[in-house]
C-alpha cells in the first residue's frame, strides 16, 4: 500500500511538472532602470522553435526602441531547445502618449502571442507604461 501511493504521489509530481513545461508561460517583467526615461520589457523566449518577438512603436516622435536582443537561459552542457529572455528597451523622446505592439510569431504566419503596451512620456521624460491587451 505504501509503495502504491508513493507512486501515485511520484506521478503526480511528473504530471504536474510536465504540464508546467508544456504551458506558456510568457510572463513579461516590465521595469524602469536608473534613467527614468527608460523603461524595458522581458518575455519569455524560445527561438528554437522558429517563434521570436518583434515591436513595432506606434509613435516613434514619443518613444524609441533602444535596443532589443534575446538571451538563451543557462543549459546543461549539450542540451538544445533552451529557452531564454528577450529584452525590449524603450526610451521617452518627449511628453505624450504611444503604444508599442510586441508579437510573437515564426515568420509569415499569424501571431501566437500579441500585447499591447501604453508608454506614457512625461514632460521630464520618466517614462511609465501599463499591458493594455495580451492575446
Amino acid at each position: 500500500m505504501k509503495k502504491l501511493l508513493m507512486l501515485a504521489g511520484l506521478a503526480a509530481v511528473v504530471c504536474a511538472l510536465i504540464l508546467t513545461a508544456c504551458g506558456s508561460s510568457s510572463a513579461a517583467v516590465a521595469s524602469q532602470v536608473s534613467d527614468p526615461s527608460v523603461t524595458f520589457v522581458v518575455l519569455d523566449s524560445n527561438p528554437t522553435t522558429g517563434y521570436s518577438w518583434s515591436c513595432s512603436v506606434k509613435d516613434s516622435n514619443v518613444l524609441s526602441l533602444v535596443s532589443d536582443n534575446y538571451t538563451q537561459d543557462e543549459a546543461p552542457a549539450g542540451m538544445t531547445g533552451v529557452g531564454g529572455k528577450h529584452r525590449f528597451v524603450f526610451q521617452g523622446k518627449k511628453a505624450g502618449s504611444t503604444e508599442a505592439t510586441l508579437t510573437y510569431a515564426r515568420a509569415n504566419q499569424t501571431a501566437a502571442q500579441k500585447r499591447v503596451y501604453r508608454f506614457t512620456v512625461a514632460q521630464d521624460l520618466s517614462t511609465s507604461l501599463e499591458l493594455v491587451s495580451a492575446e
